[in-house]
C-alpha cells in the first residue's frame, strides 16, 4: 500500500478504517463477540479498533506463519472461552457488503452445513488473486486450488508440449516459456522451485532427466481420486475464494487443527482446511454470490480507490431510487379508498381491462371480485378512513398437480392458481404498529403488533434460531390459531431481511374465500399478501426467488418446517397455465398450456385440516424422517454419500445405479423406527441434526423412515415426469400418477363393513419382490416396480378423503385424483374432462356428502394469475 508506518487494515474506506467498516457490518446483522489476530503494528490497530468494539478479544500471531496459523490461534482462543456458536471467518483486508453476509449465513443455515463458504465470479479482477473452489456434483466443496498452482499446472503442461519430440532441451527456453504464466519471478520461484534449480544447473537438459519431475505428484491436481489438467480445474470451477467463510465450531476446532506447513514456505494456509474436512465427511457448501463486487479485497491505492467508488455509487443509487417516506407507486396502484370504490362503480375501462387480464373472458367471476373488493375497501374505510391512499393486493389459492411434500427436498411442482383468493387492502401508518382487520369480524378478530417491540426479541444472528426460541414458541401456544400470525410471519420476516431500514407501520383490512383448512393454501395467501403489500409501500425490491424464500422461511414463525412450494404458486401462477417449478436451487423449469378439455375441480371433505399441535407434530414428524432417513442412509451407504445431498438424489439416474439397487440402497434403513433408535443409531456428527429435527416436535411411537423415502424418492420422479405427459396430451397416464401420488398420503381402503386402516408396507419382503418382478422380463411386472410407480408412505390423509378419491375415480371420463395439499383433512382435487364434471358432482354428494349429512362443497376451479398489485 506504500506506507509501511500503517497496517494495511486501517486504511480508510469512505472514511471509515477498513477494520472497523467490517466490524460495522457485522454488528448490523447481530454479530457480537469479535476476535482479531493480530500481528506486525498491532498496537495501532488495537488502538482503531478499540473506537468502534472496545470487547473486542485480541490474539497475537509472532511470527506471521500464514492465514492458517492465525486461524489457529483465534481456534485456541475461542476454545479457552467455551465458545460454542457458529465462527464467521474472514481477513481484515476486506471490504465485505453486507449482502455477501447474509448470503453466506443464510446458505449456511439452509444447507445445514459444517463449512459454508462465499465464492464470487471469475472476473479480470477476481482471477488473478483468489482461489478456485471445486465443487463435486453432489455440491460438496473438495478442494481450494490457489492461482499460483493453477499457473504452476499450465506451465508445466506446456512445457511438456514442448519437450514431447524433443531429446534434448535448451534450459532458458523452458524457464521462458514457465515465466509467461507468472505475473512475477518472485512468484515463479516460489511455485517452481525445484524445476528451476535443476534447469539453472546445465544450459541444457535431456527429456529423460526432466520428465519425472514434470510428472511427479506434486506437479498434479488429483482431487477426489481423478486427476485434472490446469485447464479442467478452470473450467471447472466456477467460483473463486475471496475468503469469507461460516463454520460450526466443532467444524472450526477440527479443521484448523489438522493445517500442516507441510510446503515449501513452511506457513498454514486456511484454504487447506476445506480439504482436512473432507477426510472427516465434513458438509461443506460453497454460497455463490452473483455480484463480484460484495466482496472486495484491496492491495493498492488503486484498488482501495475501486472499493470507494462502489461505495458511493451504491449511496447515489439508493438516494436516486428509494425514498422511504412516501410509496414510489403509480396512481393506477395507489389511491385513496374513495378513488378505488369510484373506478370500481364506474366500472372504468382500465378496470374491465385488469378483471380480463387477471381472471380470463369469466364475466361471473368479474362480478364476484367486484364484489369483494368493495366489501373490502369498505371494511378499510370503516376501521381506518377513507381518504388514505392504499394498496390492493390479491393472493390466490392453489393446487399442486403433482410433487406433494418434495418441493424442501429438491423436487419439482407443477402449480396453477385458481380463482378463490386474499385479498387485502393496506396503507401506512405514521406509526410501527401493524393493525390487521377482517371483513368477518366474527371469525377474525382485529389483531395488532408493534414490530419495534418484536423485533427486540431479535437477540440471534439467523432466523431459524429466532423462530426456534423459546419465546415464540410460548407466544405461538398463547395465540394458536390467531390469523394474525400470518400478517406477523410475513412482516418479521421482511424487517429481518432489511435490518438496517426501518419497516414502517400498515393498516390492513383482508378479505378472502379461499376455503381455510382444507389444503389449497389459505394461510399462505395471507403471508404472500401482506408480504407484497409490505414491499410495495416500503420502496423495497426482491427479486421472485427472493420474495417466495421469504414467504417459505416466514411462515417458519407459526410453527411449519415445510417449504415455499405453497408461495411459489400464489405469486407465479398464470392464467390458464400450468408451471413447473424447481427447488434447491429455486428455478422455473416451463410453462405449459392447462389441457383444454379438462378441468380441475376441487372438493372438500368438510374435515378441518388442523393447524393445532398435534398436527404439526404429525406434519414436522415427517420432515424429521425425511432428514434423519437420508442421514442414516448416508451413514450407511458411504460409497453413496457424496451423491445423497437430498432425497431427490435416491433415484438410478443420479447414483449411476439399477432401480433394484435404489430398493437394496432402502433396505439399509428400517421400515419404523422409534426416536431412542434413530438416536442409537446415528453417529455422533448427526446429533445437532438429530437435535434440530426433535426440537420441531413432540415424540411419536414410530418415524416411517423407509416410507417417507421411498414417497420422497417416487414422487420427486414423478412431479419431474408429471409435465412431460402433460405437454405431450397424455392426461390418462398423469391421471395415473395421481392416484400412485395419492395412495402414499393413505391412511384407508375399502373393508367389508366401511373403511378400514391400510397403511402401504415397504418391508424386505416386498421389496424383493420389487427386484424380482424388475429381474422377471416381464413387461407388465417390470413396469409396476419402476420407482416412480411406488407409493410410498407418507401417510397425511384421512379415510373420508381416501374414500372421495375412490369414488371421483370411479367416474367415467376422470383421470385421476388426490388429496390437495398437506394432509390430514381438507380437500381433493380432481383432473376430469369438461363433460364429466356435472356427473362427478353426482357421484361425491351420493357417496360421500349426503351419507355424512353434509353440504356438497364442490368447485370447477378456473385458473388465474399469480398475487401481485390490482393496477387500474
Amino acid at each position: 500500500m506504500g506506507r509501511s508506518d500503517m497496517a494495511k487494515v486501517c486504511f480508510e474506506i469512505d472514511s471509515v478504517p477498513a477494520v472497523n467498516r467490517t466490524i460495522q457490518t457485522f454488528k448490523r446483522l447481530r454479530f457480537s463477540k469479535f476476535v482479531i489476530v493480530v500481528g506486525s503494528l498491532a498496537g495501532q490497530v488495537m488502538e482503531i479498533v478499540a473506537a468502534e468494539e472496545p470487547e473486542a478479544l485480541y490474539v497475537c500471531q509472532i511470527p506471521q506463519l500464514g492465514t492458517g496459523d492465525a486461524a489457529k490461534k483465534a481456534a485456541a482462543a475461542l476454545e479457552r472461552i467455551g465458545h460454542t456458536g457458529p465462527v464467521l471467518v474472514t481477513l481484515g483486508d476486506k471490504f465485505l457488503d453486507t449482502e455477501a453476509i447474509e448470503a453466506l449465513v443464510e446458505g449456511f443455515v439452509r444447507s445445514s452445513a459444517d463449512l459454508a463458504l462465499a465464492t464470487i465470479p471469475k472476473t479480470s479482477v477476481t482471477e488473478g488473486s483468489g482461489g478456485r473452489v471445486f465443487l463435486n456434483s453432489a455440491g460438496q466443496a473438495l478442494e481450494i486450488i490457489e492461482k499460483p498452482d493453477i499457473d504452476r499446472g499450465f506451465a508445466i503442461e506446456e512445457i511438456k508440449k514442448f519437450i514431447a519430440r524433443k531429446e534434448t532441451v535448451d534450459s532458458k527456453a523452458v524457464l521462458d516459456i514457465a515465466a509467461k504464466h507468472f505475473s512475477s519471478p518472485k512468484k515463479m520461484a516460489v511455485a517452481l522451485s525445484e524445476l528451476i534449480e535443476v534447469l539453472s544447473a546445465k544450459p541444457s537438459i535431456k527429456k529423460t532427466a526432466l520428465s519425472p519431475l514434470l510428472n511427479s505428484d506434486k506437479y498434479a491436481f488429483a482431487i477426489d481420486g481423478s486427476t485434472y489438467t490446469a485447464a479442467q480445474i478452470e473450467s471447472r470451477c466456477k467460483g473463486v475464494n475471496p475468503s469469507l467463510y461460516l463454520f460450526t465450531a466443532k467444524a472450526f476446532y477440527q479443521g484448523v487443527s489438522m493445517i500442516d506447513n507441510n510446503n515449501a514456505q513452511k506457513e498454514y494456509y486456511l484454504t487447506d482446511v476445506v480439504r482436512h474436512l473432507n477426510k472427516i465427511d465434513a458438509r461443506i457448501r460453497s454460497v455463490h454470490l452473483e455480484e463480484p463486487d460484495l466482496i472486495q479485497g484491496f492491495n493498492s491505492p488503486g484498488e482501495l480507490l475501486l472499493i470507494q467508488d462502489y461505495i458511493r455509487r451504491k449511496k447515489d443509487s439508493k438516494t436516486a431510487g428509494v425514498h422511504h417516506d412516501k410509496p414510489q407507486l403509480g396512481p393506477r396502484q395507489f389511491a385513496t379508498v374513495t378513488q378505488w370504490l369510484t373506478k370500481i362503480d364506474s366500472s372504468a375501462p382500465s378496470l374491465r381491462k385488469w378483471l380480463e387480464t387477471i381472471y380470463g373472458k369469466h364475466s361471473h367471476l368479474h362480478d364476484e371480485k367486484l364484489q369483494m373488493l368493495k366489501k373490502a375497501l369498505t371494511c378499510y374505510s370503516k376501521n381506518f378512513g377513507a381518504d388514505q391512499k392504499v394498496v390492493i393486493v390479491r393472493a390466490p389459492g392453489r393446487i399442486n398437480l403433482m410433487g406433494r411434500h418434495v418441493d424442501h427436498r429438491g423436487g419439482h411442482n407443477n402449480f396453477l392458481a385458481i380463482d378463490r383468493e386474499t385479498i387485502a387492502i393496506a396503507g401506512l401508518r405514521d406509526d410501527d404498529n401493524v393493525v390487521a382487520v377482517n371483513c368477518d369480524p366474527a371469525a377474525f378478530k382485529r389483531g395488532q403488533f408493534s414490530i419495534s417491540e418484536l423485533i427486540g426479541r431479535f437477540a440471534f444472528s439467523d432466523w431459524i434460531n429466532f423462530v426456534n426460541s423459546d419465546w415464540v414458541r410460548a407466544m405461538l401456544f398463547s395465540s394458536a390459531g390467531d390469523w394474525v400470525n400470518y400478517i406477523k410471519a410475513a412482516t418479521l420476516r421482511l424487517q429481518h431481511k432489511y435490518q438496517d431500514l426501518k419497516i414502517r407501520g400498515m393498516n390492513i383490512a383482508v378479505v378472502g374465500n379461499v376455503p381455510m383448512a382444507a389444503g389449497l393454501s389459505s394461510s399462505s395467501t395471507i403471508v404472500v399478501a401482506t408480504l407484497q403489500a409490505g414491499i410495495a409501500l416500503n420502496n423495497l425490491e426482491l427479486t421472485s426467488r427472493q420474495f417466495i424464500d421469504l414467504c417459505g422461511e416466514g411462515e417458519w414463525f407459526v410453527g411449519s418446517r415445510g417449504g415455499s412450494c405453497d408461495h411459489a404458486a400464489i405469486y407465479l401462477g398464470q392464467r390458464s397455465k400450468i408451471a413447473q417449478v424447481g427447488y434447491l436451487p429455486f428455478r422455473v423449469e416451463r410453462v405449459i398450456d392447462a389441457p383444454a378439455d379438462y378441468q380441475v375441480v376441487i372438493a372438500n371433505s368438510h374435515i378441518k385440516a388442523p393447524k393445532s399441535a398435534a398436527a404439526k407434530d404429525m406434519f414436522n414428524s415427517r420432515i424429521a424422517a425425511y432428514n434423519l432417513g437420508l442421514a442414516l442412509l448416508k451413514q450407511r451407504s458411504p460409497e453413496y454419500a457424496s451423491a445423497l445431498e437430498y432425497v431427490r438424489d435416491i433415484n438410478p439416474a443420479r447414483l449411476a445405479a439399477k432401480t433394484s439397487d435404489i430398493y437394496r440402497l432402502l433396505m439399509k434403513v428400517p421400515e419404523f423406527m422409534t426416536r431412542a433408535e434413530i438416536a442409537a443409531a446415528l453417529s455422533s456428527d448427526n446429533h445437532k441434526l438429530m437435535n434440530d429435527n426433535f426440537a420441531t416436535h413432540s415424540e411419536q411411537p414410530f418415524y416411517y423412515i423407509r416410507g417417507v423415502l421411498m414417497f420422497g424418492a417416487a414422487e420427486c420422479l414423478r412431479a419431474r415426469m408429471g409435465m412431460d405427459l402433460l405437454a405431450a396430451g397424455s392426461v390418462a397416464e398423469f391421471g395415473d400418477l395421481m392416484k400412485i401420488s395419492h395412495d402414499g398420503d393413505r391412511v384407508a381402503r375399502p373393508g367389508p363393513d366401511g373403511y378400514i386402516p391400510a397403511l402401504p408396507r415397504y418391508d424386505d419382503n416386498y421389496l424383493g419382490k420389487l427386484i424380482a418382478d424388475l429381474q422377471s422380463e416381464d413387461p407388465p411386472r417390470v413396469r409396476g416396480a419402476q420407482l416412480h410407480m411406488q407409493g410410498g408412505t407418507y401417510a397425511c390423509s384421512t379415510p373420508e378423503i381416501d374414500k372421495m378419491v375412490d369414488i371421483a375415480c370411479r367416474v367415467p371420463g376422470v383421470a385421476g385424483a388426490q388429496i390437495a395439499g398437506a394432509g390430514l383433512g381438507g380437500c381433493i382435487m380432481v383432473l376430469a374432462k369438461k363433460d364429466s364434471v356435472d356427473p362427478l358432482k353426482k357421484a361425491l354428494t351420493a357417496g360421500y356428502y349426503k351419507p355424512a349429512g353434509l353440504e356438497p362443497a364442490i368447485i370447477a376451479s378456473t385458473t388465474v394469475e399469480g398475487a401481485g398489485l390490482a393496477e387500474f
